[in-house]
């Protein structure tokens, strides 16, 4: 049996809507383990698959498509929030664009067609075509805004849409197809996987001035906060004085994911502009003798400063910090997620990046693309996708518990996790975490370093391949 069958898809569409179906059904076929033919025109007897205005004879399967799609496209504008409509598979309420309200599919014996355009949906979201409206609107943002994005209007952020449309595309093969049903494995024996990886913005955060200034601000809060304030006191005192080591902190969170049998990424800052200079770690020689020392043989990606996503040269500046100190950064994620997607992605792959891991909403969990799976971002102004591998954030500690964020307790946060552990197993997909080294701190986050053990553990006892994410990025491009 062929590993990846070939598959015969007809495309009848106008030519400068092409590559962008294409470019999704690529991303699909990818993901169900199938090799796309592409054939153009009206007719090709042995399609498997059509996605075109109504075909003057049946295919096997089609796709639902409105002529004015291509155009909407090309006039640059945001899908109307009063035409995404909702409809139920495998027990979620998932958001349509582009397609007729009612039931999902409209069999016959031996065909199927699929009444929701996934296609330009899954453009879409995979392209995160509402971000790039705003932009092209002159509305620039370092970092997008999560209340602009539609997954905040219609509240879905949590539901990998794209994921969900791939799985009606596998629901209508394995009726009408059945032969070019494939198992979506991960290294051939896990049901899913697990990108683990952890943000270093300061290498030691509890310096003697931080520690002042934290004992300040407690002590002069007292009246207002007064158990909390008396609590950070005493526990800082002990735990900052007496026990506190960072250097013996992350040696600690290297030991035990060896000993769980997993790798993470840690992403390392290479800039040595921050104000503040806890951030400028990469020019100290003790620090610089520590990382070297604790992180030679782990995966190690750039954290680049927010200008490292818009400056080409700021960017191959902070990698040559990396460099220098003997480490080959594959990976890159922007400081506080600041990102704009074309502009940033031509930088990285200008630069040889060959994954990025910022795709994520600072103030949400969640699937800012509608993917949990890794795939190739397109370029609209070329159309093409981008030679740079995006691996999706999905979790971090930071939009959980930050009250800014989404200022979750322990448990909260735990079942917001396990459910996402729960989907990717049942969807054989991908899930990807992030834990700073500072929230594994008892006394301002206590319990935050229990949650991301426990997150491990649960992972792996669903059946995940829990990994860093140059091993991700390694499994997906072969």
């Amino acid at each position: 049996m062929e590993k990846y069958p070939n598959i015969n898809i007809l495309l009848n569409l106008p030519q400068h809507y092409i590559p962008k179906a294409e470019f999704v059904l690529r991303t699909y076929c990818y993901i169900l383990r199938l090799n796309p033919k592409f054939i153009y025109g009206t007719h090709f007897e042995a399609a498997h698959l059509y996605y075109g205005p109504p075909p003057d004879r049946e295919y096997p399967m089609r796709i639902l498509y409105d002529p004015e799609t291509a155009d909407f496209f090309e006039r640059q504008d945001l899908y109307p929030l009063e035409k995404v409509n909702f409809c139920k598979f495998q027990g979620h309420h998932i958001p349509f664009l582009f397609s007729q309200v009612g039931s999902i599919y409209s069999f016959t014996d031996e065909t199927c067609v699929l009444r929701k355009d996934v296609i330009a949906g899954g453009f879409y979201f995979l392209t995160c075509w509402h971000e790039y409206v705003f932009t092209q609107r002159g509305i620039t943002q370092s970092r997008f805004e999560y209340k602009q994005s539609l997954q905040y209007q219609w509240d879905f952020a949590e539901t990998p849409v794209v994921d969900v449309y791939i799985r009606i595309i596998l629901s209508a093969l394995d009726r009408v197809l059945p032969e070019y049903v494939r198992d979506v494995n991960w290294k051939k024996e896990f049901r899913f996987s697990m990108g683990i990886s952890h943000d270093i913005d300061y290498w030691n955060f509890w310096d003697s001035q931080t520690f002042r200034k934290v004992m300040r601000y407690n002590l002069h809060s007292l009246h207002t906060r007064p158990f909390a304030a008396i609590y950070k006191i005493i526990g800082h005192l002990i735990h900052k004085k007496l026990i506190y080591n960072h250097f013996k902190l992350l040696s600690k969170i290297k030991q035990k994911e060896q000993k769980l049998g997993v790798k993470s990424t840690w992403f390392l800052m290479g800039s040595s502009n921050y104000e503040d200079d806890r951030q400028n770690y990469i020019t100290s020689d003790t620090y610089r003798e520590e990382i070297v020392n604790l992180l030679a043989d782990q995966d190690i990606g750039l954290h680049g400063s927010p200008e490292s996503a818009f400056d080409p040269d700021v960017l191959e500046r902070e990698l040559k910090n990396l460099r220098d100190l003997g480490f080959k950064p594959r990976g890159f994620r922007t400081h506080y997620l600041h990102f704009e997607y074309q502009k940033s992605f031509a930088i990285l792959e200008s630069k040889g990046i060959q994954y990025d891991s910022t795709l994520g909403y600072w103030e949400n969990i969640g699937f800012r693309a509608g993917i949990s799976f890794p795939f190739y971002p397109f370029n609209i102004a070329e159309n093409r996708p981008f030679r740079v591998l995006e691996i999706p954030l999905i979790v971090m500690d930071t939009s959980l518990n930050s009250r800014k964020a989404m200022n979750k307790s322990y448990s909260s946060a735990h079942r917001s996790i396990k459910r996402l552990i729960q989907f990717s197993s049942r969807y054989q997909s991908h899930l990807s975490v992030l834990w700073h080294n500072t929230t594994f701190d008892p006394i301002d986050y206590p319990m935050w370093g229990k949650l991301y053990w426990r997150t491990i553990r649960n992972a792996k006892a669903a059946g995940a391949w829990v990994t860093s994410l140059s091993d991700i990025y390694d499994e997906w491009v072969k």
